[in-house]
């Protein structure tokens, strides 16, 4: 089965693969992981994770960014949902209802769920929270400008985060 992504083109999804691959994971979290076709295809490049958590909203969710309500998953994860190793979470808050505790520890995390301000620095800091040493958290949506991810990011890179950007793409990533 080919699964196309709409949210990422070949050379994000590439250079994704390639970011979580240089940590070699064993617990890999997606927030925001929508019909699971990220996660299918970093769980099929990568069969060593152990363990692919992917965070979702029901159906019924209403986006805080207007923009974003057309993104609400029908099925969240429907596409990872037939490997063993992708485990679902879902909350009317989206990651803005989770905390580390309801998590375990991680080596990488993908953040491209609710891209407002508030919940992407939620999610950054539940990331930090959650990242193993060594590890990574990667965003999706720097730069673009229908959604707040960059103002976020560059105020946690002027509070000292160490993220980098991957050019020509909408890909940000912080080594733990």
């Amino acid at each position: 089965m080919r699964l196309d992504n709409f949210y990422l083109n070949a050379e994000e999804t590439a250079a994704l693969v390639s970011l979580i691959a240089s940590v070699k994971p064993r617990v890999v979290i997606e927030i925001g992981c929508n019909q699971g076709i990220t996660a299918a295809t970093i769980l099929k490049a990568l069969p060593y994770i152990e363990r692919y958590i992917g965070i979702d909203v029901p159906p019924d969710h209403k986006t805080t960014l207007a923009c974003q309500q057309s993104e609400v998953p029908k099925v969240a994860g429907w596409c990872a949902a037939n490997d063993p190793r992708f485990w679902l979470l879902t909350n009317e808050r989206g990651s803005l209802g989770i905390g580390p505790q309801d998590l375990e520890p991680a080596d990488a995390v993908f953040i491209d769920g609710d891209h407002s301000a508030k919940a992407v620095t939620h999610d950054s800091f539940l990331s930090r929270a959650l990242v193993r040493p060594n590890g990574i958290i990667i965003w999706h949506d720097y730069k673009n400008p229908a959604v707040e991810v960059t103002q976020v990011i560059d105020e946690l890179k002027n509070q000292g985060w160490p993220i980098k950007t991957i050019e020509n793409s909408w890909l940000a990533f912080c080594r733990v």
